[in-house]
């Protein structure tokens, strides 16, 4: 009972995690979450009898021994949540403030909390000449906080910014070493957990396109049946294991010495 409630529980955690990527296929630079699971510890299984060398037969007037029955698994456990993080799609939006990383590396976001890394490239030019995320932290250049007057802004390939011809400032793109470090904040944002970062170099900024979600609608759905059925098989075998006990101590209630 004790194992299939264990089965039942994983199957849960595994259907909570995929209805959230499946909420998030619509959110821009969105990394799917993956669940790892291991099996549990296993014990043992003993049954106790009477050694058949000790004369009457009986466990209370005989030697009671030990014999091995064989090993009983104690179900499955969740041994980690992983992030994937395959790139998605890119979609044109011609939004000069729109922007896609072509590569590993992530945009490095101030906010109150400390620095935050995020894929997603919707960002935003607030009344102060700012380039802004959609909730208003500060996207970071190799000065600090990026400044833009009006004008005409481009950006290159390389994160370099120009206005009216310019150069003004360059993005601060940011790659990590370990990115299974990388812990989920929140309104696709990630935070440094041991991931050693470094400025990255290597990936491309396509200007006036977002990267979508790498979650997949059809995928989710599927995973998501799976994981439904995985809870069922075990709920059912939790009722029918009650159901033998139920029955079992009736049986042995109800017999006479």
């Amino acid at each position: 009972m004790y194992t299939a409630a264990a089965g039942a529980l994983v199957a849960q955690t595994d259907a909570d995690i995929i209805a959230n990527n499946l909420a998030n296929v619509s959110t821009t630079g969105f990394k799917r979450t993956l669940l790892d699971v291991t099996a549990g510890p296993s014990m043992d299984l003993q049954r106790v009898q009477t050694d058949p060398g000790s004369g009457n037969g009986s466990i209370l007037g005989g030697t009671s021994v030990s014999v091995p029955i064989g090993a009983l698994g104690l179900g499955s456990q969740v041994n980690s949540t992983n992030t994937a993080f395959d790139q998605g799609a890119t979609t044109q939006t011609g939004n000069p403030f729109d922007l896609a990383i072509n590569g590993s590396g992530f945009f490095t976001i101030q906010t109150p909390e400390g620095l935050r890394y995020t894929r997603s490239g919707a960002f935003v030019r607030d009344g102060r000449g700012l380039l802004m995320t959609q909730d208003g932290n500060l996207v970071l250049g190799n000065n600090g906080a990026i400044a833009l007057p009006q004008g005409d802004t481009k950006i290159g390939q390389d994160g370099t910014i120009s206005v009216n011809g310019n150069a003004v400032d360059k993005i601060r793109l940011t790659q990590f070493s370990n990115m299974n470090n990388l812990s989920k904040q929140g309104n696709s944002l990630f935070a440094d957990a041991g991931a050693q970062p470094t400025q990255d170099s290597s990936s491309v900024i396509d200007q006036g396109k977002l990267e979508q979600s790498n979650s997949n609608v059809v995928n989710s759905m599927v995973d998501l049946i799976t994981a439904q059925r995985w809870f069922d098989a075990n709920q059912k075998a939790i009722q029918t294991e009650a159901q033998a006990t139920t029955q079992a101590i009736q049986t042995v209630g109800n017999s006479k010495a």
